[in-house]
């Protein structure tokens, strides 16, 4: 097994560039799984692992699962615990990186993928993109669709949030989410948006079809006319106190809450 001990390895600057740009993952289809509770979860659901990196240490955290990641993964290596200040944002890293191939939903199969599914329309915070997707997985929620603008699913922050739930739940990105929402609605599905609006209907008392997705929108500006215009109606959560809005992971997950239940 090779072992790296320098910062200036064209393997270590390419983790590095998948750990830190967007456009490096888009460009080589990959993203890093870092931690043992990522690389557990990349072996239980079965995604394409191309190189695994571990310390000395990682291999004695890790232990059977190293083995397993070996086994799995085309090339294996040995790194310096000192490169991993460059390598991971964490302060306290674990030590093991897995190099994955970027799981892809067809869009062609979107519509008999299942019956719930959230649409997150220029959705931006990392964290709130990480609580949503760990939410749906755990309510049921049958996919994801992430228009243009939202943060990357499988950034280093989003996949910490989702703790292994991007890996199992099928997430579709769309360039056109309004083209999208207006394609599902042809396919029988009843599309609602989230919005302070007089016409807005009130969480809780709207009764979703049988097939539905609800849209949440952009942190700070809510979902795009463009996309509203796209939507059945709309709905809103009520609420008691004198709280503006709320966080945008947190909405998401009281919809969910309503739409999967």
């Amino acid at each position: 097994m090779e072992r790296i001990t320098s910062r200036d390895n064209e393997k270590i600057k390419q983790l590095i560039r998948l750990q830190t740009n967007r456009k490096a993952r888009r460009e080589s289809d990959t993203f890093v799984a870092e931690g043992v509770r990522l690389a557990q979860e990349v072996l239980r659901c079965g995604l394409t692992v191309l190189q695994v990196f571990a310390t000395e240490e990682g291999v004695r955290r890790c232990g059977g699962v190293w083995e397993a990641l070996c086994q799995k993964a085309e090339q294996a290596y040995l790194i310096h615990e000192s490169l991993e200040s460059r390598i991971s944002e964490v302060k306290a890293p674990q030590g093991v990186y897995c190099v994955c191939r970027i799981p892809h939903q067809p869009l062609s199969e979107l519509a008999s993928a299942g019956r719930r599914f959230l649409a997150l329309d220029r959705l931006q915070d990392p964290g709130n993109m990480g609580t949503i997707i760990r939410t749906a997985d755990a309510l049921g929620a049958d996919g994801i669709i992430a228009g243009e603008g939202c943060a990357d699913v499988f950034s280093p922050k989003v996949l910490r949030s989702t703790m292994g739930s991007a890996f199992r739940m099928k997430i579709w990105t769309v360039e056109d989410l309004a083209q999208t929402m207006k394609r599902l609605r042809g396919e029988g599905f009843g599309v609602y948006g989230a919005a302070l609006d007089d016409t807005a209907v009130r969480l809780g008392e709207i009764t979703f079809p049988e097939k539905t997705v609800v849209i949440v929108g952009n942190e700070g500006n809510g979902i795009s006319d463009t996309v509203l215009q796209s939507c059945d109606g709309k709905l809103f959560i009520p609420m008691k106190g004198e709280a503006e809005s709320l966080n945008a992971g947190v909405a998401a997950s009281l919809i969910l809450w309503e739409m999967c239940r």
